[in-house]
């Protein structure tokens, strides 16, 4: 193959790679849906659902070390809808009825860093450990952060899977030097009302696959063959003053009972770790159609193809 033809075979290498690339952004891009909050009756064209406040536990991950592998829960509720049509409110929710999500991820510690400002901790979700989301609708409002309770009750309306962190990071400023330890629970109810805690914030976006969903509570774009999801603004802090810290939490998978133990002390004492969730976005999105992936693949054998061929003629 003379230089000519390796040219040509990298410009249309890279203009294939930028075709891909286009189709995945466009295919991937957040997609407006219509979601009925009941199942029935009004619906919503939205771009993703807005929860509110929650919980997370990391059970047996003090103190942490790099490979270090543990599993994290955690459950919230719905409280908003996003996107430029979204209303500013929906009637009933949390008055009448919930949305209540809980989850469960595999993860790993990838790196800690000790500064001034305290030591950072970043992590991987290990896509073959025990993964899932569950959502649920209940006509009732049952829910109870502080006693950790009916966050899986009514109807399961969508499982995810998630498969990777878009990032995710904590860091405690207490080890570092930077705070003082403080109370852990301040709101008066929940679990740790006696326990301090390490200051520490941190921040965790996360890729979903949706493996099934309610066709009366969801309904994708036209012609959309599977849906996506991701969640961001996941912000965590190692202390509760916002909403109870939960005296328990479901596991999606098993429905098992966890019950926390952070000891005397949030973040050294161990062996779990809770954390406040102030909220965080989830939205959907479309997996492009497989032609493209096809269509892109038969167009990369037909470049090295045409290289070859030019590349014997100059022969």
């Amino acid at each position: 193959m003379d230089f000519r033809s390796v040219r040509i075979l990298r410009s249309a290498l890279l203009g294939l790679a930028a075709s891909a690339a286009s189709l995945v952004g466009v295919g991937q891009a957040k997609a407006d849906f219509v979601f009925a909050p009941q199942g029935a009756g009004t619906s919503y064209t939205i771009a993703g659902l807005g929860f509110g406040g929650g919980n997370a536990l990391s059970t047996g991950s003090v103190p942490l070390r790099v490979g270090q592998t543990y599993q994290l829960y955690f459950q919230t509720h719905l409280t908003s809808l996003t996107g430029a049509n979204a209303p500013p409110a929906v009637p009933g929710l949390n008055s009448t009825f919930q949305i209540t999500e809980v989850a469960t991820l595999s993860e790993t510690v990838t790196s800690l860093t000790t500064t001034a400002a305290g030591t950072t901790a970043t992590f991987a979700l290990n896509p073959g450990g025990p993964n899932q989301a569950k959502i649920y609708y209940n006509p009732a409002v049952t829910f109870n952060d502080a006693q950790g309770t009916g966050f899986t009750d009514g109807t399961l309306i969508a499982t995810l899977t998630p498969t990777s962190f878009i990032s995710s990071d904590f860091t405690d400023a207490t080890q570092g030097g930077g705070k003082p330890v403080r109370p852990f629970n301040t709101t008066g109810a929940g679990n740790g009302l006696g326990s301090t805690a390490d200051q520490g914030t941190g921040s965790t976006g996360i890729n979903l696959t949706v493996n099934s969903y309610l066709p009366n509570f969801f309904q994708p774009p036209t012609g959309t063959p599977t849906l996506v999801s991701s969640i961001t603004n996941n912000n965590l802090t190692s202390f509760f003053d916002a909403i109870p810290a939960s005296l328990r939490f479901t596991n999606p998978i098993t429905s098992a009972i966890i019950v926390p133990n952070i000891g005397a002390n949030n973040g050294t004492s161990g062996p779990d770790f809770q954390l406040q969730v102030s909220g965080f976005t989830q939205s959907f999105a479309a997996v492009p159609e497989p032609a493209s992936v096809t269509l892109f693949g038969i167009g990369l054998a037909g470049v090295v193809a045409l290289a070859r061929k030019r590349g014997a003629k100059a022969a």
